[in-house]
C-alpha cells in the first residue's frame, strides 16, 4: 500500500514532542561533550542550548560524534554504518543519518520522530517536529530519525522514477518501477565482489534494527516515539520488536500491518462518509447543496467514463493550460480527498455544476490544482521515489504473488480485478480503481518489481503488540480515507490495552502537523499530542474535549455562474442595502474564501480568478491579498484586499465589488478561519444605504 503525499505534506511539517511524566520512572539524559576549538572552549564544555551550532562544533552523544548541521533551524548531524544485509556479515553496510536537537533547558528525555511516504526524509521536516514539541523542547531531546534509502540515510535516486512524467497506471510507469528495482540490485557489492540483492533490504523490519541500533549507540533511556502515516507502519513495527527502548508510542493516521487487505476497501467506503460529513458539517453545502455528494460523484463517473471533459484553465503557476478530467482523474479526486481539504471541500459542488449547467470550469481548476499538486508535480529533493517503491513491494500485500515473475503477476492481478463483486468499489469498477495514483495505492505499480530472496515481514510477534506498562496513543481525523479511522481503532486492538484510539472530527490525513494549505485544523491533535507526551501514564483520562470544536471544511454548496445565482447574504438590524447588494457582498466573500483555499497550492504567489481577473499575495504568517477585479461569477468583478492571519485564522478584507449591473457595493468582512462554526460579518454600503448582514462561509 501506497501512502504518499507527493508535494503536500510531509514535506511541510510532521512532528513529535514530550514533557517528563512524574509517575513515569525516566533515566537520567545522556551525557553529551560539545567539542570547540582549544583557543575557545575546552572540549568537555556544553554550549548553552539556546546557543545554535556553528560548523567549528561537534557534540558527543553517547558513542557517537555529531558535527553541526547545515540546516535551518540548525541541529547536529550525525550517521552511523549499518550492515545492509544483517544476514550477510561480511556484506557492503549503509549510512544511516539522524538529526539531534537538545532539550533548550534541562533534558529529560527524548522524542525520535519518523516521517511517512515512504520515502521522506524526517529530516526535511524537522521545523514541523519543532513546531509541535512547542514548550515541551524545553524539557525534551528531539532526533529526526531518516529511514535507510532517505534523508540523510543515503537516499535511492532512481533517476527514472523521479523524472517520470505521465500516468503511473502505464507499462512505461512500471518498467521505471521495475529498472529501480534491477538498479537496487547492481548498486553495493559483497566482499567476493557479487551484487548484493538490496531491493528487499529497504523494508521496515530492516529500518527498525538500524533505530534500536542508533539508540543504542547514542545511549538515550526510553524514547517517546512519534510516526505519522507510513510512520505508523514503521512505529508498530518498531514497538513489536524494542518496546524496551520506548517509554510511549503515539500513531498519527495509522493503518494495520497485521491483517491488512490488499484492496484497502475501507477506503472508498472511508471516501463515501467523509464526503457527506463535509457536507453535512458546513452550513453552506448542508442548507442549498442540490444533491448528496456522492450521488454527484457517481453521476459524473458515469457521465465521464463515456463523455471526457476537456477545456482550458489555470495550473498552479499561473499559466492558462488544457485539462483533460476523466473517470481515472476522478479515481485520483477522490482518492486525493484523503489528505487533500480541498477536494472535500470542492469537488461535489464541481460535480453539480457540470451535471446541471454544463458548467466544467471548477471542475477543470480542482483538477489541475489537485492532481497537480499531489500527483503529477516532480517530488522535493527530500522525497525518494525508489524508497517509496523499496518498501511497497517489499512489506505491503499485493493482488498478486510477489515470488511469481511479472507475466504471471499480471494475470493474478487481472483475475483479483475480476473476482470483485460489481459494486465493490462503486461508482467505480475495480479496474479502474485499481488504476489510482501508484503513489497513493501500489496496486499495479509493483508488478515488475524484482522478487524477493528474503523474507523479512514487519511484525513476527501475535497481538497485543505493546507491553501493558508501554503507553499507546492512535490518533485519526475522521475524514481520512487514506488511513481510515477503523482501520486506527483495528491498531489499537493489535496494540493491546495500554493503546487509546483517539478520533479527530474534520481532519483528514495528519491530526498532529499543520498542513501548509490548511492551517488551523491541527490545534486539537497538537493538543492531544502534548498531553500524551507530557504524562504517558495518563492515558485512561487523556482531555478530549477539543475534538467537539474542531472546525469543519467550507464545504461549497454550488458554484454559481451569475451574481443572481448567489446566495444573498443574512439582512442584519440597520441594512438598507437589499438582496442584489447582500449578493455582491457574498461574492466578494467567496471571492476570498476561493483565494485562501487556492493560496497554499500555488508555486506563485500570483493566481487568476475562477473566473476571470486576477490576485496576489505577499507574506507569510501574516498574508495579504490583493484583488484585482477577481471573478467568482461571470457578471461581477471584485477588487479590494484581505489580510489572513494565519496564526490565530483571522481575516479582515477591505472590498469592492462591481456588478455588470446595479451600482458597486463597499464590503468589510471579518470571520477566522479556526472557528468551529465560522461565520462572516458584514458592514458596507451600496448607493450611500448602510449594508449590514452575516452570512456562513461559503
Amino acid at each position: 500500500m501506497g501512502r504518499s503525499m507527493r508535494r503536500i505534506s510531509t514535506g511541510g511539517a510532521r512532528g513529535v514532542v514530550v514533557a517528563l511524566a512524574a509517575a513515569l520512572a525516566v533515566p537520567a539524559a545522556p551525557a553529551v561533550a560539545a567539542s570547540l576549538p582549544a583557543a575557545t572552549a575546552p572540549a568537555a564544555s556544553l554550549p548553552a542550548a539556546s546557543a545554535l551550532p556553528s560548523a567549528s562544533q561537534s557534540l558527543q552523544v553517547g558513542s557517537v560524534r555529531l558535527s553541526a548541521c547545515e540546516t535551518n533551524p540548525t541541529g547536529w548531524c550525525g550517521k552511523v554504518a549499518e550492515p545492509l544485509d544483517r544476514t550477510d556479515p561480511g556484506g557492503p553496510t549503509i549510512g544511516v543519518g539522524f538529526e539531534w536537537y537538545p532539550a533548550t533547558g534541562t533534558a529529560q528525555g527524548t522524542v525520535v520522530a519518523v516521517d511517512g511516504g515512504p520515502g521522506w526524509g524526517s529530516t526535511s521536516s524537522r521545523s514541523g517536529y519543532l513546531g509541535l514539541l512547542g514548550p515541551l523542547r524545553a524539557q525534551r531531546n528531539l532526533l529526526v530519525f531518516d529511514l535507510r534509502g532517505t534523508g540523510r540515510s543515503q537516499p535511492i535516486n532512481c533517476s527514472g522514477l523521479t523524472n517520470f512524467h505521465g500516468s503511473t497506471d502505464s507499462d512505461a510507469f512500471r518498467q521505471a518501477v521495475a529498472s529501480c528495482g534491477d538498479q537496487l540490485d547492481h548498486t553495493w557489492k559483497r566482499s567476493d565482489g557479487s551484487w548484493a540483492h538490496a531491493a528487499d533490504l529497504f523494508g521496515t523490519a530492516n529500518a527498525a534494527r538500524d533505530l534500536a541500533d542508533v539508540l543504542q549507540r547514542l545511549q538515550l533511556p526510553k524514547v517517546d516515539l512519534y510516526g505519522d502515516s507510513y510512520g505508523t507502519w514503521f512505529a508498530q513495527t518498531y514497538a513489536s520488536r524494542y518496546p524496551q527502548t520506548l517509554r510511549s508510542v503515539t500513531l498519527d493516521a495509522s493503518y494495520e500491518v497485521l491483517g491488512l487487505n490488499p484492496w484497502y476497501p475501507t477506503t472508498l467506503t472511508t471516501a463515501h462518509t467523509a464526503f457527506d460529513l463535509a457536507c453535512r458539517r458546513s452550513p453552506a453545502c448542508a442548507a442549498a447543496a442540490p444533491r448528496d455528494p456522492w450521488t454527484a460523484i457517481t453521476q459524473l463517473a458515469a457521465q465521464l467514463r463515456t463523455a471526457p471533459i476537456t477545456g482550458a484553465t489555470t495550473d498552479l503557476s499561473g499559466h492558462t493550460v488544457t485539462e483533460t478530467v476523466t473517470v481515472a482523474t476522478l479515481v485520483d479526486l477522490v482518492a486525493n480527498a484523503g489528505f487533500d481539504r480541498s477536494v472535500d471541500k470542492s469537488l461535489a459542488a464541481a460535480a453539480d455544476a457540470v451535471l446541471d449547467h454544463g458548467d466544467s470550469a471548477p471542475l477543470l481548476r480542482l483538477a489541475a490544482q489537485s492532481i497537480g499538486y499531489d500527483n503529477t508535480m516532480p517530488a522535493p529533493p527530500s522525497y525518494s521515489d525508489g524508497l517509496y517503491f523499496a518498501v511497497a513491494c517489499t512489506d505491503y500485500p499485493q493482488l498478486f504473488s510477489m515470488a511469481a515473475p511479472p507475466a504471471q503477476r499480471a494475470r493474478q492481478l487481472q483475475q483479483a480485478e475480476a473476482g470483485q463483486p460489481a459494486d465493490a468499489f462503486a461508482p467505480f469498477t475495480a479496474a479502474e480503481w485499481a488504476g489510482v495514483n501508484a503513489y497513493t495505492d501500489a496496486f499495479t505499480g509493483c508488478l515488475g518489481w524484482p522478487a524477493p530472496v528474503h523474507s523479512d515481514p514487519p511484525i513476527t510477534a501475535t497481538p497485543p503488540l505493546a507491553p501493558p506498562d508501554l503507553p499507546v496513543l492512535v490518533l485519526g481525523g475522521d475524514l481520512d480515507s487514506l488511513t481510515p479511522a477503523v482501520g486506527g481503532q483495528r491498531v489499537a486492538q493489535q496494540m493491546g490495552p495500554s493503546a487509546r484510539f483517539v478520533g479527530v472530527p474534520n481532519l483528514t490525513h495528519i491530526t498532529a502537523m499543520a498542513d501548509p494549505a490548511w492551517p488551523g485544523p491541527e490545534a486539537c491533535g497538537q493538543n492531544l499530542y502534548r498531553q500524551f507526551t507530557a504524562d504517558p501514564g495518563a492515558l485512561a483520562s487523556l482531555d478530549t474535549g477539543c475534538t467537539g470544536s474542531t472546525p469543519p471544511i467550507p464545504t461549497l454548496a454550488t458554484y454559481p455562474e451569475q451574481l443572481a445565482d448567489v446566495v444573498p447574504a443574512t439582512a442584519q438590524p440597520g441594512d438598507q442595502a437589499g438582496p442584489d447588494a447582500l449578493s455582491a457582498a457574498a461574492t466578494g466573500v467567496a471571492t476570498v474564501d476561493d483565494a485562501l483555499g487556492r493560496w497554499g497550492y500555488l508555486d506563485s504567489g500570483r493566481d487568476s480568478g475562477l473566473r476571470g481577473g486576477s490576485w496576489s499575495a505577499s507574506g507569510n504568517g501574516r498574508t495579504t491579498f490583493t484583488f484585482s477585479a477577481a471573478r467568482w461569477v461571470a457578471d461581477a468583478s471584485t477588487s479590494g484586499t484581505a489580510v489572513w492571519d494565519r496564526s490565530d485564522g483571522s481575516v479582515t478584507a477591505r472590498l469592492t465589488v462591481r456588478p455588470a449591473q446595479g451600482p458597486d457595493v463597499t464590503v468589510n468582512a471579518s470571520w477566522n478561519t479556526f472557528a468551529a462554526d465560522p461565520t462572516v460579518t458584514l458592514t458596507g454600503t451600496s448607493s450611500g444605504a448602510p449594508l449590514l448582514a452575516t452570512m456562513s462561509t461559503p
